[in-house]
Order: C-alpha cells, then structure tokens, then sequence
C-alpha cells in the first residue's frame, strides 16, 4: 500500500501541474493521462467537445462491453488567485499530512488514485468478471458539459456499464441524488441618456429590477410549495440571482443591465416550464413598455447550462456496492450537481462517492489529507477484490 500510496501522490503532483481552469483546453492533461495508461497497456478513447481543444478520456480494462462499473472524475478546475495562498496553486505542496494544490481534493486526488491502481487492476485483468473503466471529464465545474455527451458517446460505442462511482470529495461517504441547476444570464437593453432628463429613455436597471422581482415571486412560491416527501435541503426548487452588471454613472440612464441567475429543479420539477414562466412575464409585459419608448430595447436570454437532476436511489446496485465494501451509512442527497447526472441518464445506478472533504472545495490553499487517498485506494483495492469474485 505504501508504493500506492507514493504512486498517486506523485501521479497527483504532476496532475495539479496542469492549470486546466474549466473552459480552456485540457489536451496537455488528458496526453499525459493517454501516456500513462498506454505505458500500462491500457487502451482508451477519447471524446473532444466541438472546438476540439476540450476533451473527455474513456479507457477499459477487462473484457467486454456490457456490465462494469465506471471510475470518474473531472480534469478541470476552478480558477485559482494568488489571494489567500500560501504556495503557488498549481504546484502540489506536502506538508503535515496534507496536499495542497488546486484540484488536490476537487477532484484531481480521485483521478490519481485511480490511475495509481491502474497497475493492478491492469495485472489482475485476466480475472476480471466485469470490465473496470473510467472516464475523465472536462468543463464539470461550469455546467458539466463534459458528461453531458456521455450517453451519446457510450452509445456510439456500445458501451453499457452497469454502474458508475463519481469520485467527488464526500468523505467517503455516499450521495444517491442531487437537484438539476440551469445556468443562465440576461441581458436587458435600454437607451442611454443624462440622469436629467429620463423623459423618453429606458432604464436598463429599473426593467433589470422588474424581472429580477418577479424572479424571486417564483422563488417565493416555490418556497412555499415545498415537497413533504422530498429528501432535499431545501425540499423545493430554488432560484437565485447571484451577479448583477450596469451602468456607468449615477448621472447616466443605464442602456444596459445584465444578471446571471440559476434555477435548481428538484427531480420531477421541470425547470424549463419554470424559465418559460418568466420569459413570458417580460416577453407581455416589460418588452412592450420599454419598446413603446423606444422600439430597439428588448430582453435577451442566454443558457449557459441545464444540468439534470440526478434521481435518488436508494436501493440501486451502486449504493448496495458501498454499502458491502466500505459503509452502512444512510445515502445522502445534495443540492449542487454533478457529473452524475449524465451517467445516470445513460443506463448506469449512479452513486457520488469519494475521498477528502467538500469544506476543501473552492478555497485558497486547496488540500487533501494523505489520509484521505489511502482510503479512496484501499476502497478500490476492495473493489478490485469484488470484481474478480463476482459476489
């Protein structure tokens, strides 16, 4: 274990080398990924996104095509400053049992430990009962498009595992669900004008104000219609505005207002009939009024994202496995999403299972605790165990 150990450490540093911040190209990374498991004999695939520069890596090991079980994670990260660091980001540091780097614990630790045992699963393919593989993602942390051409891909291939681990920092302890999230931002349009004399202007703001107003009345009642038999905290659909971008001066009408915004379904919950809502409150509403003042402003609506929910499962395959090989803890659910989602929505019992702490995730001086990757591989080590007996 020690060698492992020392392996996905150092796998780990050179991974937390790769600035790989979500939307920029990930083809360094996913090469030296390539590298190592061909140097192991390990055939894969990949799967770029349209530009090309952003890629998804899927490699096999073991016989077959049907069955298995997925190892995944995500390549990207968020961005890192230099603010509240105490090293640089993108240079692993050791110190007193823990690693600190961007990505060490969201979630470049649980891709270490997945290619540290890659030599022996790799030695023991022959007794293999069901094909391990695993699937390295890009773009998760802004919207998962990655996974999101998962099931297409598997199809095209005519994969079909049976389960998949998402490998997210939880402790080790097990999520079955999680809530959809829509990405969105809006941009109203107005016209310009002095402070002065607003006759005959359209404040892009004040509309902005409008829609974000009626924006939280739905919030509100959803607020109020919770679902008394959902497992999720809150047990209703949110939705959140959380930047707002306007203006240039106090003495200036505003010609322009944008908000970023989001709405998190609950499973069942379909959030475009929510957003359809809101587009026709400004479409017969506020449209009209700003452009019988002035016919070229308007509202414009921009997805960035819809992530799915992931449905709760409790009894799955993919929770009993846990359950048998590390944990009879009640399975969770939480209200951010995952890659999960995506593999769920491809055949597989899905279940977000991983080593380090979410407290960690998305902070300055980013670590995971050595302690942490030994017991992600002594859980694969157990799980290598259960692949080759088949029980």
């Amino acid at each position: 274990m020690a060698a492992r150990q020392q392996l996905a450490e150092t796998i780990l540093a050179d991974l937390v080398a790769f600035p790989t911040v979500s939307g920029r190209p990930n083809g360094d990374i996913i090469e030296y990924i390539g590298a190592y498991l061909s140097q192991h004999g390990v055939p894969f695939l990949l799967d770029s996104h349209p530009d090309g520069e952003r890629l998804n890596l899927f490699a096999t090991i073991g016989a077959g095509t049907e069955g298995g079980i997925v190892l995944s994670g995500h390549t990207d990260v968020v961005p890192a400053s230099a603010d509240g660091w105490h090293s640089d980001p993108f240079t692993l540091r050791k110190d007193n049992g823990r690693l600190y780097g961007r990505g060490a614990v969201d979630m470049k630790g649980f891709l270490a430990m997945a290619l540290a045992m890659v030599p022996t699963f790799k030695a023991a393919e022959d007794s293999l009962q069901v094909p391990l593989h695993l699937a390295f993602t890009f773009d998760e942390e802004v919207g998962c498009f990655g996974s999101e051409q998962m099931p297409a891909f598997l199809a095209k291939h005519g994969i079909k595992p049976a389960m998949a681990v998402i490998g997210e920092p939880t402790e080790m302890r097990p999520f079955i669900g999680h809530k959809g999230g829509m990405e969105l931002t809006t941009t109203v349009r107005g016209t310009a004008g002095h402070a002065s004399k607003p006759a005959g202007t359209v404040n892009a703001i004040y509309y902005a104000a409008k829609l974000i107003d009626a924006i939280n009345e739905i919030a509100r009642e959803k607020a109020t219609t919770p679902d008394p038999d959902s497992p999720f905290n809150p047990p209703h659909t949110s939705l959140s505005v959380g930047v707002i971008t306007g203006g240039e001066g106090r003495n200036i009408i505003p010609d322009s207002c944008v908000f970023d915004w989001e709405i998190r379904p609950l499973p069942g919950d379909d959030p475009l009939a929510t957003l359809a809502r809101i587009k026709t409150y400004a479409e017969t509403e506020l449209v009209p009024e700003m452009q019988a003042i002035a016919p070229e402003a308007g509202i414009d609506f921009n997805m960035i994202s819809n992530v799915p929910p992931m449905e709760a499962r409790p009894d799955s395959v993919a929770a009993e496995l846990v359950a048998r090989l590390w944990t009879n803890e009640t399975p969770d659910v939480v209200s951010f999403g995952t890659d999960g989602a995506y593999f769920q929505q491809a055949g597989m019992e899905t279940i977000v299972f991983g080593p380090g702490g979410m407290a960690q995730m998305h902070q300055p001086d980013e670590y995971i605790e050595c302690a942490a990757i030994t017991e992600g591989l002594i859980f694969l080590d157990r799980l290598l165990g259960h692949m080759q007996d088949g029980a």
